[in-house]
């Protein structure tokens, strides 16, 4: 009962449950963050300017952010006024000056009393008196934690990769990935949505590496002073500074920075493929076709404001499909398949130069406002740039990784919500699924269908973005402005009136954001495309249950494009995260003869193996493993790995165990706790 109320003030009366101090007030609505943004007494960061060094002997990240900072209301007559900051608790802070002065320390603390291990420990820094709307720069000194001899701990945004973890093979890589709540382990920041602030960074590295942050690159390589600690092995004794500049406000999640031995090779009229030179080339062909899917993401969505969109190809150990950092989305190897047929990762990048990026989030917990209105728009530039067909393709897939998180989680389960409590100090990370993502673009499909589609509705989000960019929103404030746009349009069109006064006004908003499960509305895909994979997989399904597999072979699937073969494999798998389905293990025998879905691609293969390990066909095995320990793709490394589990707990964790340390930190973390170990 205690936690319904809970969620029924937070969610249902709108009431924050963030920190408040004595005097009652709230410093957040976030409950994912320690810092105190809000309220009276508190200055909140615009700006931010980095300027740090890459230690590779060290692995840390060594430097100074100087925060710009205005000061909030005055708490009380004494008009004292004080920074609270977001930090990791093994971020190592070595001295914090307010407007040039150094600062005693007794004025500036670690917050010890809400020390918690997922969220932190603040930084508390008193700033005296002040008038409020001033401004006030505080510089804090600090270095982020290296990770200990046996390659665990450290810093949770950032993984150092060894020479032989490269395609290169000869010099080092480190790369960022801070989304959710990670950034506040790579700079004392207010890492939450609700604050949004422009940077600039100057980044010293080895000359022999490159550096690159996700803004406009301004200068560098220039030569610059060498620290006090050795360059890496592989590297001389020459240090270079590069700056960058991010003009458009961002929250903290997306500050990005990778340092390696990388190049590009210019693909659009504002993009740039980066990677590292033994690849660039076939990255290059692979993301060729970028700039169309910019210039649809524009007739869609309005103006892209970010300048350049330029593209970084990870080393294999990145932990997400995509990350949609601004002017320089990172993305996987796993999209390198030779024939452009994973592209629609960077559909979904692109699209989030406006829902995310442009406007973000207010919270987490409205985390499908991002994802889902991206889904929405990059459903729809794949229509434009690729056809009708295969746009429906991707989302019958989409539709059957939303049943398969639902049930991995349990109907019931409050991250099956719309908008779920992470209240308590709950890690967004383990909220992470496809829910937010295609259970929110459901809810965008539903709006579009209600009012009249596509027609009414793309005019609608075009005014969203507009009037919401650089800002952030909730998914009330995003409900108003649906409803006051099309209570305008109304008094012009007699049909969006009619659907006003009728299906929208029947709308119980509040359900559709807190019921957990599957939406009561989904979107259909009947394309012919789609019927013809599911009449395949139907017939393998009747043949495997009678053992009659000879009549199967490749001409079955001549032809057909990853996305068809997708919805065919889809269509025989449980609606389960972890795999298995009906097919017999002989029947998963003759299909990867046939089919040749060991040696595929990883979208494909990774569907195979799933569905042949819950057959307990042994010859899926080794190419599991593989799969499993060969990339970091969070996608696929832990279905596969619980797809081990269940076939083989003992080689899962072995295999976990002897590959841990050449995964992502959030990956490891999170396989760890999949597999118990």
């Amino acid at each position: 009962l205690a936690q319904v109320s809970k969620y029924f003030r937070r969610h249902l009366l709108k009431m924050p449950d963030g920190y408040s101090s004595t005097d009652g007030i709230v410093r957040s609505a976030d409950p994912s963050t320690l810092s105190e943004p809000l309220g009276a007494g508190r200055a909140r960061g615009v700006h931010v300017d980095l300027d740090l060094t890459v230690d590779f002997v060290g692995k840390r990240l060594i430097g100074h952010a100087d925060w710009h900072c205005i000061l909030n209301s005055a708490a009380d007559s004494s008009g004292g006024f004080e920074l609270v900051l977001d930090a990791a608790q093994s971020l190592v802070v070595h001295d914090v000056y307010v407007d040039g002065a150094l600062l005693d320390k007794s004025k500036w603390s670690r917050d010890e009393t809400r020390k918690h291990d997922v969220l932190g420990m603040a930084i508390r820094v008193t700033l005296g008196s002040g008038t409020p709307g001033d401004k006030v720069v505080v510089r804090l000194s600090y270095e982020t934690a290296a990770p200990g001899p046996d390659g665990e701990g450290g810093c949770s945004a950032l993984q150092w990769l060894p020479p032989e973890q490269t395609k290169g093979k000869k010099l080092p890589y480190m790369f960022s990935q801070c989304q959710a709540i990670h950034a506040r382990a790579m700079l004392p920041c207010q890492d939450t949505c609700e604050c949004k602030v422009t940077y600039n960074g100057s980044i010293c590295a080895p000359a022999e590496l490159n550096a690159l942050m996700s803004a406009v690159k301004l200068s560098g390589p220039t030569p610059a002073a060498a620290p006090d600690w050795e360059t890496p092995e592989g590297c001389g004794k020459d240090w270079m500074k590069h700056t960058f500049e991010q003009k458009v406000p961002i929250p903290a999640y997306l500050i990005a920075i990778v340092c390696a031995a990388i190049e590009s090779r210019r693909v659009g009229p504002r993009s740039q493929v980066w990677s590292e030179k033994e690849m660039v080339d076939d990255c290059a062909w692979e993301f060729a076709e970028t700039e169309k899917f910019v210039a649809a993401g524009e007739a869609l969505c309005g103006p892209y404001k970010w300048g350049v969109y330029d593209l970084l190809v990870l080393p294999p150990s990145f932990p997400y499909g995509g990350m949609e950092n601004p002017c320089l989305t990172f993305v996987t190897p796993t999209l390198l398949a030779g024939d452009r047929s994973q592209v629609n990762v960077v559909a979904h990048e692109i699209s989030h130069s406006w829902s995310g990026n442009l406007v973000t989030n207010e919270t987490w917990e409205h985390f499908w406002l991002n994802e889902g209105l991206t889904v929405f728009t990059e459903i729809k530039i794949l229509r434009d740039v690729y056809g009708a067909e295969e746009a429906a393709l991707q989302l019958a897939s989409r539709l059957k990784s939303l049943a398969e998180s639902v049930n991995h989680f349990g109907t019931e389960h409050n991250f099956t919500r719309l908008v779920p409590d992470l209240s308590g100090g709950l890690d967004p990370d383990d909220a992470f699924s496809t829910v937010p993502y295609i259970k929110g673009m459901a809810l965008f499909a539903l709006l579009e269908s209600l009012v009249g589609g596509e027609k009414e509705f793309q005019p609608f989000l075009k005014a969203y973005f507009e009037k919401f960019g650089g800002r952030t929103v909730t998914s009330q404030q995003m409900r108003d402005y649906f409803l006051e746009f099309f209570t305008a349009r109304a008094k012009e069109d007699e049909a969006v009136s009619a659907a006003m006064k009728g299906p929208v006004a029947g709308l119980d908003w509040e359900k559709l954001w807190t019921e957990p499960g599957m939406p009561d509305f989904l979107p259909t895909c009947d394309a012919k495309p789609v019927e013809e994979a599911k009449e395949l997989a139907n017939k393998w399904n009747e043949c495997s249950a009678k053992g009659s597999l000879e009549g199967f072979s490749s001409d079955d699937i001549k032809g057909w494009s990853t996305a068809k073969l997708t919805v065919f494999l889809d269509s025989m798998l449980a609606d389960n995260e972890d795999g298995g389905g009906t097919l017999s293990a002989a029947a998963c025998a003759r299909m990867a003869e046939c089919y040749g879905f060991l040696t595929s691609n990883c979208e494909l293969s990774f569907r195979f193996l799933r569905l042949a390990l819950g057959a307990k066909w042994d010859g899926a095995k080794d190419a599991a493993v593989k799969l499993a320990t060969s990339q970091g793709r969070m996608k696929f490394t832990r279905p596969m790995y619980r797809a081990l589990k269940a076939y083989d707990e003992k080689l899962a964790k072995d295999t976990f165990i002897s590959n841990r340390n050449g995964y992502h930190p959030i990956c490891t973390k999170m396989v760890a706790r999949d597999l118990g170990v």
